[in-house]
């Protein structure tokens, strides 16, 4: 494993003008990053990899967002961003650690609440 296996994050996002900034902002603030434009995508990736927590957007255009936020392990915080709220709001309630950053979003904002649950994450652990 590499040294930022630690802090690997993926991210579900199908805009690449999206993507592409969020990306470079997370691996700016020390993240490693693994990327998906699908469900399928998202899936796979939380099969192959150890996440520390995933960004995932719910309205893709093949699959739907929903399906990897509530395949993400329980321990793995997931930052749903979306511009319809009511869409995250159930997924708010039914899955724990599970927070919505609406869109149009803050890249300084996404990080400062991941690195939050991160480190909630930390307090449960020890």
């Amino acid at each position: 494993m590499n040294k930022d296996a630690a802090r690997l994050v993926l991210v579900v996002e199908d805009d690449v003008s999206v993507r592409r900034p969020l990306v470079k902002f997370l691996e700016m603030h020390g993240f490693a990053v693994v990327t998906a434009e699908t469900s399928d995508e998202g899936l796979d990736a939380l099969r192959k990899h150890r996440l520390t927590a995933a960004v995932v957007d719910l309205r893709l255009r093949r699959g739907s967002g929903r399906d990897v936020v509530v395949s993400t392990p329980s321990d793995v915080p997931v930052i749903i961003f979306s511009g319809v709220p009511s869409e995250s709001a159930e997924l708010e309630r039914i899955r724990p650690r599970t927070r919505l950053i609406e869109k149009p979003y803050s890249l300084v904002l996404l990080v400062e609440t991941l690195e939050e649950m991160l480190g909630e994450s930390q307090n449960l652990s020890s």
